[in-house]
Formats: structure tokens, sequence, C-alpha cells
């Protein structure tokens, strides 16, 4: 993805991160959480760039403050992806994420890393939606605060989940450090090496998420932490539609 995701879980180098504007309570793991889809809400899709200038400008200088003086971080892949964010009981943004949607050779994520030749021809299938996931990020509040960290960055995911269902997504791409990519699966969050490490800001690596294994996932019950994806989502998105019903 241009310019890394960042989960900040832990303190490394920039993965998928979490960070936000100053002022949110620390108290966030008690908080009443919000996911939406944000496209539509000009005030939260300000707040969701101006959390991306904070993170990749200013606080892990991935792209330069200067070229942002309104300090708002937005690219040209913005108007083809879907947004989505976790919002505080008080209509801040805690987290926010977009999956792009361009044609497989136009990723950004493709700027640094490359596939293997096997998943190529299989993401070029006619019934494969395909969206990288990319500016994941979170407050820094909420990462100083460890239960507001957990359940934010989780609530984070569902959020990306239930987004992806909605618009009738299969897969998702994201580039991120192998501690990254360990945290995901000891929760449930099937994304598996999809090409050759490289060196961007640190090692970084190509993923690729199947979301009906994900689903499958989610159906199996052995993932606890997975169980609250569902709710709220419609039922016509629902996985059992497609991968049949809990085991």
């Amino acid at each position: 993805m241009s310019t890394r995701t960042v989960v900040k879980v832990v303190e490394s180098q920039p993965g998928i991160e979490f960070n936000t504007p100053r002022g949110i309570s620390r108290s966030v793991g008690r908080q009443k959480l919000e996911i939406r889809q944000i496209d539509d809400d000009p005030l939260l899709m300000e707040q969701s760039y101006r959390l991306r200038y904070q993170v990749y400008c200013v606080e892990r200088n991935f792209l330069k403050a200067t070229n942002y003086p309104d300090q708002l971080e937005c690219d040209e892949f913005d108007r083809f992806s879907l947004h989505a964010g976790v919002v505080s009981h008080d209509y801040q943004l805690l987290g926010t994420l977009r999956l792009v949607k361009v044609s497989i050779d136009d990723l950004p994520l493709f700027r640094h890393c490359t596939i293997f030749d096997e998943h190529q021809t299989r993401l070029r299938g006619d019934r494969v939606r395909l969206a990288e996931v990319s500016r994941l990020c979170m407050s820094r509040e909420c990462r100083d605060d460890q239960a507001g960290n957990s359940r934010v960055g989780l609530t984070l995911f569902r959020a990306t989940y239930q987004t992806a269902k909605r618009n009738q997504l299969t897969h998702w791409l994201a580039a991120m450090e192998p501690s990254l990519h360990r945290l995901l699966a000891a929760v449930g969050v099937p994304f598996r090496i999809a090409g050759p490490a490289t060196d961007y800001f640190g090692e970084v690596a190509p993923y690729l998420c199947d979301l009906e294994e994900f689903d499958a996932n989610i159906l199996s019950g052995r993932h606890p932490r997975l169980r609250s994806f569902l709710d709220g989502l419609e039922p016509q998105f629902h996985p059992a539609a497609y991968v049949g019903t809990v085991s």
C-alpha cells in the first residue's frame, strides 16, 4: 500500500499503526463505540485526513508534512476508496482506514511490493472483488491506553470486515510487518503471505486475506474475539449465506 498501514500494538517499525487527535478520553476501553462507513460524512472525513496527517507526516515521517499545508493527508486513491472508522460517544474519530478499489495493476501497494505469480492469476478471476487495506491508523491516546488500544484496534478490523461485506468484496491485500501478521492470525484474521518481503521503512511484505476463509473463521466459534463481527451487520451480508452454518 502506498505508505504502509500502521497497527501500533507494540512499539515497532511502521506497519498498520494506531494513533488520533488530542483530547480523546483515556477511558476508551469503557466507551460505547460505533463503527461507520464515513464517506458521506464530511466532518468525519476531515477528521480522518487530519488523523492520517498526524500519524504519517508528523509522528512517523513517512510523508513530508510540508506537502500538506492544511494538515489534511489525502491522495489520488481516496476518491476510489471506501473509508471506515471507529467513532466515540462524543463523535470523535478514534481510528480510520480505507479500502482502495482500483484494478489490481494500479493498487498503491505495488509501488513497493510484488506478489507471487499464483496470486496474480487468482486475483484476476471474474468473481474476485479485491481491495487494498490502506491508511489504517488509530489515536495516540487509544494506543497509550492498553484497554482502549486493544478494543479500538479490534473494532477497527470489525469496521473493515463489515464495510467489505456490504460492498461485496471477496479479498483484501495489505502490506504489513510479520509481527502484525502474527497478531492478526492469533485473533483469527486469516492474512497469508502473498509475496516476498521488501525493505520499506523496515521489513514489510504483502499479505492476502480471502474473506470466505474469514467468514468460516467467524462461524467456526474457535475465535472468541471475532464473535462481535456480525453485530450490526445486516442479515443479507452474513457469511452463513455463503459458507454454511456454524459447525
